[in-house]
Parts: structure tokens; sequence; C-alpha cells
């Protein structure tokens, strides 16, 4: 599909017209049935980031491993189950850097409901996906990758000081009511950076890490790495108002630093 970005419009290849692509929810001990069909001009697999493929490992999606590419204008159904894993997970593209563009949130729920989660019952649950903008042909990118992207995401939304407008419709904006707590679903989506993420006023309880419950923790900051997934409690208990949710990509001394993604959590 077409998409324009910082005055910019590309050609870039997604899932079913959306960046990041649909969320995918499942429930513990399910049986998922995915049927990708290709209409990009490339070939691609869709692997399944942090799920163990028990008895499943031709459904990985690894191109030349478990599986062909999937070519252009044919299709491939994947099979596999979801055994003795909760949590948050995501799938994305697996052939060159086609990642950046093609990914979403794979979403494990426990069988038993919310009810048996090893914390608190959240009013909600959000995902928040870090992501990445290449104004270049990913395939090149693929080939030497020794270039910066012109720009970090957040839910695919750059934030509202990349054009200079100010205006929180240019980023994310999460909508939370006084009080209650909400469950992030952090994904770091991007191909190579680990990022830092706060929200001004708010402490995040660290609960999972790729499907995996830890022992609770709260912190201010959150570090994730490439490809990590990381659950966190939030309670909007701060005064009324908007907040910046700041993803800021970790220093690096060879490549030019990004500027932060900038989201907003607004009390209603």
């Amino acid at each position: 599909m077409n998409m324009t970005h910082l005055y910019k419009e590309m050609l870039v290849t997604v899932v079913n017209g959306q960046f990041p692509g649909p969320m995918i929810e499942v429930t513990e001990g399910d049986s998922v049935v995915v049927h990708v069909v290709n209409k990009s001009p490339r070939n691609i697999t869709i692997h399944w980031h942090g799920v163990k493929q028990q008895l499943n490992c031709w459904a990985d999606g690894v191109p030349m491993i478990t599986q062909s590419p999937i070519l252009r204008n044919q299709n491939f159904t994947y099979r596999f189950n979801v055994t003795g894993q909760e949590g948050t997970l995501w799938w994305h593209a697996h052939v060159t850097c086609l990642r950046a563009t093609l990914h979403g949130a794979f979403i494990i729920r426990p069988r038993d409901g919310a009810s048996s989660y090893p914390f608190p019952n959240p009013d909600k649950d959000v995902p928040i996906i870090i992501g990445e903008w290449w104004e270049m042909d990913l395939d090149e990118l693929d080939s030497f990758f020794d270039d910066n992207p012109s720009g970090a995401t957040m839910n695919g939304k750059f934030g509202d000081l990349y054009n200079c407008s100010g205006a929180k419709k240019d980023g994310y904006v999460l909508n939370v009511e006084p009080g209650k707590t909400y469950l992030l679903r952090i994904i770091n989506a991007v191909l190579v950076s680990e990022y830092y993420l706060k929200i001004a006023g708010h402490k995040f309880t660290v609960v999972a890490t790729d499907a995996n419950y830890v022992n609770p923790y709260t912190t201010d900051i959150i570090a994730i790495a490439p490809g990590e997934t990381i659950d966190a409690l939030v309670v909007a208990d701060a005064p009324p108002g908007g907040y910046y949710i700041t993803a800021l990509e970790s220093p690096k001394s060879d490549l030019q630093m990004l500027g932060p993604s900038l989201g907003s959590l607004e009390h209603i």
C-alpha cells in the first residue's frame, strides 16, 4: 500500500492494509490456523516470534529452513499450538528487512481468563509497538545495513514534533480514566536498536517479559531490546492532564541517534 510519512509517499508491504499489522489474540491451549496470501511483489514468510512451537517446528516461518518462502500470488497456511505460554509476543516477516513494516502483536490470553493473572487484574490492556520508518527500499537496506532509519514510530505514528506541527493527532494517543489500571503490552519491533520507554508523571510495574511472568518490580523507565516484549501495569493516578509517552533510541557510537517517538497519555 502507499503510505505518506515525513511528507514522502512510499510503497510499503503491510498486512490487510494496516501498519502495524492486525493483532492476533488467542487463548493458551488453542490450535492456531493462519492463512497467508502473498499479494506483494516480494517472497515472504511469517515468523511467530517467541512461540515455542512444541511439535510444530515447521510452522516457525524461517525461510529455507522450516519452509520455502511464499511466492508472489501464492498462499500458505500456518498451523500450530500455543501451550504453556501466556502473555505478549509478536509476528513479523522473516525475509530480508520486510519486518520493518510487516509485523503485529500476538497475544496469548490465560485459559482461565484475566482472574488467573499473578498480578492485579487490569481494567484494560493496550499494545504499544515501537517501530521504525525507513525512506528506502527494504531489500536494499538488507544488502548493506549501514544507514539510519528516518524516524521512530509508536503504533505506526511519529509524534507531534516530527513535522513541527505540535498537533497531538500526529502521534499515538492513549486515553485513560483516572484511577484505572492499564496493562501495556510493549513490543520493540525495530530492526537493531534498544529503546527506552517513559510516561511522564507515571510509573510502570513490570509483570512479564517475552510471555514469561516475572516477579513484579516498579520503574519509571523501561529498556527494551529489539524483538523483546514487556508487559507492564500503569495506573492513571496522576493529576488530570496530558502526559508524553516517549520512546527514545539507545545511543550508538557508529550511527546517528534518532529523535524520540512521542505519544501522549490523556486523562478523560
